[in-house]
């Protein structure tokens, strides 16, 4: 038996059981998809991993703008030279986090997910796109009852924004094939870990096919 069938079968016992509703008012939160994840020389860069995850953002973002569905995109900023980032910038992650420095070039969106003029963008300076931010506000303004989280990364700011999103009393969903992290384990336990506790994880191909279903027209 795997390690991850021994872990499924553990996590059978207590999770897993129930679904959560995909309801009529779904918003895509797109996760700080930028240009540090595919840029050689960045610390975030990864390119086997983020650039088969930003394929399939780009066609969520096709699919949910197509259909006329709201979109949201979050990104990190840090200005007065990280003091804005608090101790997680000055002592945690000062190498990895001057990326997101205002300025940087780093911190712009990758190609082809640039939001248009009309899209909303929230800045933050911590994992969460909902701490210190007015995102809950936004989506309960617009009637929002389904979050469709993808970006980066899986283990950081795609995890923390999917439990804060159930905290706020949104159904969180994850799009396995547009989340992206540094390694695959690391990416796949949390998706794992996501989908038996406060989320549902799901297929490209099942996002793609329940959009259309309830929404085109």
């Amino acid at each position: 038996m795997s390690e991850f069938q021994d872990l499924a079968d553990n996590y059978a016992q207590c999770y897993g059981k129930n679904k959560l509703p995909f309801g009529d008012k779904p918003a895509l939160i797109v996760i700080d998809a930028v240009k540090a994840y595919h840029t050689p020389g960045c610390p975030l860069y990864a390119p086997e991993r983020f650039d088969k995850a930003r394929d399939s953002i780009v066609r969520l973002i096709d699919e949910f703008r197509s259909l006329g569905l709201p979109i949201i995109f979050t990104s990190v900023i840090f200005n007065a030279k990280g003091l804005s980032g608090g101790k997680w910038y000055k002592y945690k992650l000062p190498n990895v986090l001057n990326a997101y420095d205002e300025g940087n070039p780093m911190r712009e969106f990758a190609e082809g997910v640039v939001p248009r003029e009309d899209e909303v963008i929230v800045y933050k300076q911590y994992s969460s796109s909902f701490f210190g931010t007015s995102l809950a506000s936004l989506l309960t303004s617009m009637g929002i009852d389904t979050t469709v989280c993808i970006g980066y990364s899986t283990s950081g700011c795609v995890r923390a924004t999917t439990l804060d999103a159930m905290q706020h009393g949104f159904c969180p969903f994850v799009v396995r094939e547009a989340c992206g992290d540094r390694h695959e384990s690391v990416n796949d336990n949390n998706l794992f870990d996501m989908d038996q506790k406060f989320a549902e994880v799901v297929t490209e191909e099942w996002m793609m096919k329940t959009l259309r279903e309830k929404f085109a027209r």
